[in-house]
């Protein structure tokens, strides 16, 4: 790619004085007097040196620095003002170059410097330009972006060491005054494999198998036994789907389909890549050009890989936003380097410029979407590719120069030229270029932080500038040029890492290592991790033998109906309405690039294993299995055995049957909020109730939205959603528990200004319609005061859709005041919603329960 380079140094020897002055003394006399204030007035304070503010790398402190220019070249032409960018940044006739920033300066005062300019720019102020702490100085020396190379190894000593990785980080804990911690348990070790190669639990035998086989190559047998088992696909395709946004759903996209057709296929066809270990840069490379890589039947296969492009966030197809997107997957997701922060300027920190940004909207532009019935959305080449101009601080209206289809320019010493077609292909052979000094280093930290607990890096999708080198840099460097050298094969990396002893170590450090390394930086210590959502809810079914492990097809609603019983990397994820499950759990965010998930302990955790329905059922489900044993202490020891996969001690037996000798809980009354749909009958409520209950929604099918008859009605603790008619208004009832005067205070929102409102109305069952009002957009009060009210009396809050039932979500928040003699109680729509009344657990079930909440059963180690 020849595009001109932004940053020029133009030698002041160089330079003619093409118009000069009278007198030498008369062009200084001119500086001095027009232009020297103003430069002191208007410009040091962003262009000086001895301010150290030199923004756009320029500095003005000296006649040598003027004629150097900044990042974006020369400013001043001697001689000819109509070719000085200065002049047309103070003349504000650029709009992407208008200096200063704001305000315009006088015309007298841009006359002067026109006339300075023509006189050669006599500038008295000697001395030489000062050198500039720049991006491109600081990118020259930056450690990520020198090619890594393979350190020297140290010997070890003490024998600790079983691969090059450990002789490494023992290394650097010596330096310390530090040792590594001693090797786990056989049992932890097993547990620990097979969480990380297959997100599993291994059963009770495999680990008593494991345990008692003194073979010395048993750990390396299991290792290579996991990384042939098809779970290992499943499990490491869904750390890709993370760093690839994946979902089944568009967003919001107005009135069309929302899903991606086949796209699911693109999750199969990742599963399938890693079993079969291919090369990751073939990996990377399909994924970006498979319609580029080969005409085979073979080749076709690997169309779907394009999903990792595509099945991207919409937008409501916006195509710039789309486009910023996808640059954005490809370059954090494979190079570490957020290039999508220069759509509107020049990177702030990294040395990418908004030229770089658009020569890659231009190889994105030259792409055409193409969806057919066998493979998700991908990309082919437009018969004419299209370079296109900069979006003027990301206007779309705006367009600056055209810029030809290409890599970022600092880079691109090893990026092939684009000389024909769209550019893709030749996108994907610089990233994965052995001279690419980032992309090995990335993929291998990603690896590490999977099997580790933390990355090297602790800013796995940003290697640039303000990412420091990390304590164990020769760690890293020697992964990456072994990655390449192994013919960049995910299983051997895998294997050599788990292989080490700094894999095998134990979680529990000795005092002396944690005052001195708390962080763990020289990982003298295995991390504790607690199980991720998709090891968890696998666990929990597996468990209650309900887990269904069919590798690959289609995605599985799993927070409808029983929750379903595929592995979780199967589950159906919607971009738009993601369940609050998943973000309980930290799942990663499909709307964007995800470098890696949060670790979060919140309370809404808990309550997914106390309260859950998933939990509930396999609670039950051992339960029931366990049932034919022949004593309580075989049934205890059977619960153990299914859910820990140990036998229990003799305390937790004690423990148990103490526990199972309480007396039943009784079941809760039913209280006084119920929740349904219907219609206003001669001003009388016809209700029906809401039969599900999901995501914290009482609503009308299993799915939502539901089918077209029942819309989005629902209700929420806040508010709801009315239905597409009248007849299927959304619905809270309250029902009095004894006679006395009620009083309602409460206001009814629509947020939304789209759209022709909804009808409010308050409808006693004994005094018919007690409240009525219509909210277009806003807030409206809701007051209302019975005398009285009987026993057994509904006061249901309605809310219907009018002429157009579209954008009617609405938030009705009121109190219910109860007053009796001597008596007043108080309902809170908010905090008196519920979902529906489960029955007890029975003592057995609960012990179950409790199990399944466990550390031992929650935590890797």
């Amino acid at each position: 790619m020849n595009r001109p380079q932004k940053l020029v140094a133009v030698a002041m020897a160089l330079v003619p004085l093409l118009v000069q002055p009278a007198t030498a003394e008369e062009g200084v006399d001119f500086f001095e007097q027009h232009i020297r204030p103003v430069l002191a007035d208007s410009c040091y304070g962003c262009h000086s040196q001895a301010d150290s503010t030199t923004e756009g790398e320029l500095a003005l402190d000296n006649r040598a620095s003027v004629l150097r220019g900044g990042r974006g070249g020369a400013i001043i032409v001697p001689g000819k003002p109509d070719a000085s960018r200065l002049l047309k940044a103070i003349e504000h006739s650029d709009a992407a170059l208008q200096m200063p920033p704001g305000e315009k300066l006088p015309d007298e005062v841009i006359a002067a410097f026109r006339e300075w300019i023509a006189m050669g720019a006599p500038d008295p102020r000697d001395g030489a330009a000062p050198e500039l702490d720049t991006i491109a100085s600081r990118a020259a020396d930056h450690w990520a972006f020198q090619k890594p190379v393979r350190p020297e190894v140290p010997e070890d000593s003490t024998g600790w060491s079983r691969n090059d990785v450990d002789r490494l980080i023992v290394d650097k804990l010596s330096e310390a005054g530090l040792a590594p911690s001693p090797q786990a348990s056989k049992r932890t070790l097993i547990e620990r494999l097979y969480f990380d190669l297959v997100g599993l639990a291994p059963t009770q035998e495999q680990i008593e198998h494991f345990v008692a086989d003194s073979d010395p190559e048993a750990y390396s047998k299991l290792v290579d036994r996991l990384l042939a088992s098809p779970q290992f696909g499943e499990r490491w395709a869904r750390h890709w789907l993370d760093l690839a946004r994946f979902a089944d759903t568009k967003g919001y996209v107005f009135t069309e389909d929302r899903n991606f057709p086949h796209a699911y296929k693109y999750r199969d066809w990742v599963i399938n890549a890693l079993n079969d270990d291919m090369p990751i840069n073939r990996f990377m490379m399909y994924q970006l050009a498979a319609d580029l890589m080969g005409d085979s039947p073979d080749d076709q296969q690997h169309l779907a890989a394009q999903g990792y492009v595509t099945l991207g966030r919409r937008f409501v197809n916006n195509r710039p936003d789309i486009a910023a997107d996808r640059i954005d997957v490809v370059f954090r997701g494979m190079m570490g380097l957020s290039v999508a922060c220069a759509r509107c300027h020049d990177h702030k920190y990294d040395p990418v410029s908004d030229e770089d940004y658009y020569a890659l909207y231009g190889i994105l532009e030259s792409s055409r979407e193409e969806q057919d019935d066998t493979y998700p959305l991908r990309l082919v080449d437009k018969d004419k590719p299209e370079n296109v101009g900069v979006f003027i601080r990301g206007a779309t209206h705006n367009r600056g120069p055209i810029v030809e289809r290409g890599f970022p320019e600092f880079f691109s010493s090893f990026a092939p030229e684009v000389e024909a077609g769209s550019g893709r292909l030749e996108l994907a052979e610089a990233i994965v270029h052995p001279e690419n000094p980032l992309t090995a280093r990335v993929f291998v930290n990603r690896v590490w932080g999977h099997l580790f607990g933390e990355q090297l890096v602790s800013t796995p999708s940003d290697f640039g500038l303000r990412c420091d080198a990390p304590r164990q840099q020769q760690v890293l460097d020697l992964l990456a040029v072994d990655l390449q050298s192994s013919g960049w094969s995910l299983k051997q990396l895998v294997r050599q890492l788990v292989m080490s002893s700094t894999y095998q170590q134990s979680s529990n450090p000795s005092d002396e290592l944690l005052a001195a390394d708390a962080e763990n930086a020289l990982w003298g210590r295995a991390n504790r991790r607690r199980l991720d959502f998709e090891s968890l809810r696998d666990r929990l079914l597996k468990v209650a033998g309900q887990l269904d492990t069919r590798v690959g097809g289609e995605s599985e609603n799993i927070v409808a109906g029983n929750g379903g019983s595929r592995r979780t990397l199967y589950a159906h994820i919607d971009r738009q309405n993601l369940p609050n499950v998943f973000r309980t759990f930290d799942f990663a965010s499909p709307d964007a690039h995800s470098p890696e998930r949060a670790h979060t302990l919140v309370p809404q955790q808990a309550l997914f294993l106390m309260n859950g329905a998933l939990a509930e059922r396999v609670a039950t489900a051992l339960s029931s299995s366990t049932a034919g044993a022949a004593s309580d202490r075989q049934r205890v020891e059977q619960l153990y055995q299914r859910i820990l996969a140990r036998q229990p001690t003799e305390g937790e037996l004690e423990l148990a049957r103490q526990f199972i000798a309480r007396q039943m809980p009784e079941t809760l009354p039913p209280d006084e909020w119920s929740y349904g749909f219907g219609r206003i009958d001669a001003g009388y409520v016809q209700f029906e109730p809401l039969p599900h209950f999901m995501e914290n929604r009482w609503q009308a099918k299993g799915n939502f939205p539901a089918d077209q008859q029942f819309g989005y009605v629902s209700v929420s603790p806040t508010g709801g959603h009315p239905g597409q008619s009248p007849e299927m208004s959304s619905i809270r009832r309250w029902t009095a528990p004894r006679e006395g005067t009620l009083v309602i205070e409460g206001e009814l929102h629509r947020p939304e200004q789209q759209g022709d409102g909804v009808d409010g109305l308050i409808v006693s069952s004994h005094q018919g319609i007690v409240g009525q009002w219509t909210v277009e957009h806003g807030t409206q009060s809701t007051p209302v005061r019975l005398e009285t009210v009987a026993p057994g009396e509904h006061i249901d809050f309605v809310v219907a859709c009018r002429q157009n039932d579209a954008y009617d979500s609405y938030q009705w928040r009121a109190t219910v005041t109860l007053e009796t003699t001597g008596d007043r109680q108080t309902w809170h729509t908010e905090q008196g919603f519920h979902g529906p009344a489960a029955e007890p657990l029975d003592l057995w079930s609960q012990l179950a329960q409790v199990l399944l909440m466990s550390n031992e059963f929650l935590y890797v180690d």
